[in-house]
């Protein structure tokens, strides 16, 4: 079967190929497309270059039938590069070769392998010809013999580079982002999909074959999710993914993906600086040994200047615009560049924004082709062929690209393309999570006014739940789950990843209700007093599955009390009891006030209930006279004694 297969492969080599004339170039609208199912792209020197194509057709391919592949005119910048990616423009055709179909080999799922000569140097042969440095739109075509028709093609691109010439080189990082739908839903559960499983497997695997440098952002609640999962195939999945990012850097976010300008516009600098600390908590906890770059924000949504001021105020010195948050962003120069952000008073603020558009098609490509990726390659390496035929500095550059690695088609063409980037040897593979040094004279970035009306209507709840959720965690024990799940959902209820936040504010504002109402005082409405100073017993309930600590306080007007606000330990589905000491002068009714409250923030866990102590008449001046009563009954004993004696002396006398 071996020597088969490499026979079709020869036979593809040998078979008789005829140059394309230019004028005969045309395009069909509607024409299927030709799927790439891998290719050559970087062309260092003559090769015989392998491309493997499914016809991706219902139709019969005629023996007599042509591939053809069409080589056009080097791109000359982005702009045009744009034009061409999306079919607006046809470049000129500079050469070109063709195949007769009944000498194209196929493999064992029938795709095409083509074995096309391409040589760097002046034309000689049956060849394609690139003597020069850049970047070549390919078109490669099937027509129909018979008709002369275009029956299935595709554009791709060539990238050619002499490795005899001083080629600068650019920084360069591959922001690998998974964000994805929560699994923790509102009620505390875990559910995770395939489709995340899918998602993370993917990110290891990229991690795990491509060892040089990216940037990393992957959503705390993604990787607690699986750290906490029962099932066991999603804890080594989380295993593997510690490991890989050990020799790593991550970029610290909150917990779920939060808007800074909607923090902003709802006057919550706090409390995104708290979001933002509960997500590096996580980091910390689940990845120890990782790097957290706390520094660095990476920004999926649009920011402002309002934006820029949460981000400062929250420490942030580095700032990662995404392709999707670059709309209201201004620059001197290209985004490409290094930027500074204006308007952050003394703090210097560096911008790097990843290439926008680059995975963008006009139309879109048939499952498991390839085009996308070359596209992304081919494109990244015109803006850069751009931005140093401008005489910038390659240490001014600073660019990179994205990879959602929940989304499928685009991490994979992403993948590609960065393999293929990092073959070229004009870009050097960076992590760009670390801080980025600016100065004043670095280009400078401006964020326009954002005009997205945001629903500020929920600041007042988003408050009150945050001072509600403070205090009930210093009830919570050191080890108690709670303390992770609670503030979990307060962040999904604040995200904008949620379709429906307040769902998750309104079942964390339940549960907390639920674990004060297992709170209660189980003390009789009246106590006794047997003397001035004397004990007052309360009994505090909790009837939860889980140890709660409160505070009790006492306070009464007529009675001394002996430390009357306690730190206790409620032990699980038990009564606590309390002795405290009291001292009073009065006799009668004394009302005593008890309020339990949380440990932290004062707020009420039983409402404040008054009980009465009862001073027996007994006390104070009651004793007084007892001992009083006491001493005349033992004079009149005595006095009687003594009475006694003499009368039986006297007797005997006589």
């Amino acid at each position: 079967m071996r020597l088969f297969a490499i026979g079709l492969i020869a036979l593809g080599v040998a078979s008789p190929a005829t140059n394309v004339h230019a004028g005969t170039y045309t395009a069909a609208l509607g024409t299927p497309e030709l799927k790439i199912i891998s290719q050559p792209f970087n062309v260092f020197t003559t090769v015989n270059a392998r491309f493997v194509l499914s016809p991706n057709l219902d139709t019969f391919v005629a023996a007599d039938d042509r591939l053809e592949f069409l080589l056009h005119r080097r791109v000359a910048s982005r702009d045009s590069f744009r034009s061409i990616a999306d079919g607006d423009v046809i470049p000129a055709v500079t050469d070109s070769i063709s195949f007769r179909m009944s000498r194209v080999s196929r493999d064992y799922a029938g795709h095409f392998i083509a074995i096309v000569p391409i040589i760097t140097t002046d034309k000689q042969g049956t060849s394609l010809s690139i003597p020069f440095e850049g970047v070549y739109p390919l078109t490669i075509r099937l027509v129909d013999s018979q008709t002369g028709e275009v029956i299935t093609s595709v554009l791709t691109f060539l990238n050619r580079r002499d490795t005899k010439l001083e080629t600068p080189v650019v920084p360069f990082s591959t922001v690998v982002s998974l964000i994805s739908p929560p699994s923790l839903t509102p009620d505390g559960a875990s559910v995770i999909t395939d489709n995340a499983r899918d998602s993370f497997t993917r990110l290891i695997s990229f991690l795990t074959t491509f060892r040089s440098p990216v940037t990393i952002l992957i959503q705390p609640e993604i990787i607690a999710s699986f750290a906490n999962s029962s099932l066991p195939a999603d804890v080594t999945l989380y295993a593997k993914l510690h490991e890989l990012l050990r020799g790593r850097t991550i970029v610290n976010t909150t917990f779920a993906p939060s808007n800074p300008s909607l923090f902003a516009a709802m006057n919550l600098s706090a409390e995104f600086i708290a979001q933002l600390k509960f997500g590096e908590k996580t980091l910390n906890r689940l990845l120890p040994g990782v790097t957290i770059q706390r520094h660095t924000w990476i920004a999926a949504e649009n920011i402002d200047s309002p934006a820029m001021s949460v981000l400062k105020s929250a420490g942030i010195t580095s700032v990662i615009l995404m392709p999707s948050a670059q709309s209201l962003v201004t620059s001197e120069r290209s985004l490409s560049l290094l930027g500074r952000a204006t308007k952050t008073g003394n703090e210097l603020i560096s911008v790097v924004s990843p290439l926008s558009g680059v995975a963008q098609i006009k139309h879109p490509q048939p499952a498991g082709s390839e085009r996308l990726a070359y596209k992304i390659a081919a494109e990244l390496l015109v803006e850069r062929d751009d931005l140093l035929s401008q005489e910038t500095l390659p240490v001014e550059i600073k660019m990179g690209v994205v990879a959602p690695f929940n989304d499928a088609a685009e991490s994979g063409a992403v993948v590609t393309a960065t393999r293929a980037l990092a073959q070229t040897g004009g870009f050097s593979m960076n992590d760009f999570g670390g801080t980025v040094v600016v100065n004043p004279i670095t280009s400078a970035v401006a964020f326009a006014k954002n005009s997205t009306s945001f629903d500020t209507s929920r600041t007042s709840s988003i408050r009150a739940t945050r001072r509600e959720l403070d205090a009930a965690l210093s009830m919570l024990g050191p080890v108690d789950v709670r303390r992770e799940t609670w503030p979990s959902l307060f962040s999904l209820g604040t995200s904008t990843i949620t379709a429906t936040p307040g769902t998750y504010i309104t079942s964390l504002r339940t549960a907390m209700r639920a674990t004060r109402d297992a709170i209660t005082v189980t003390t009789p409405k009246s106590v006794t007093l047997s003397s001035r100073t004397g004990a007052i017993r309360i009994q505090v309930r909790n009837d939860s599955d889980q140890d709660l600590t409160v505070r009790v306080r006492l306070t009464s007007a007529k009675l001394t009390l002996t430390d009357p606000s306690r730190i206790v330990v409620l032990t699980k589905g038990g009564t606590t009891e309390l002795n405290v000491t009291a001292t009073t002068r009065a006799a009668g009714e004394i009302p005593i006030s008890i309020w339990v409250s949380t440990p932290e923030g004062s707020q009420s866990v039983v409402d404040p209930i008054t009980i009465s102590a009862k001073v027996n008449a007994i006390a104070g001046y009651g004793q007084l006279i007892s001992v009083s009563l006491l001493l005349v009954l033992f004079a009149w004993w005595w006095s009687n004694r003594r009475s006694a004696r003499r009368e039986r002396l006297n007797a005997t006398t006589v």
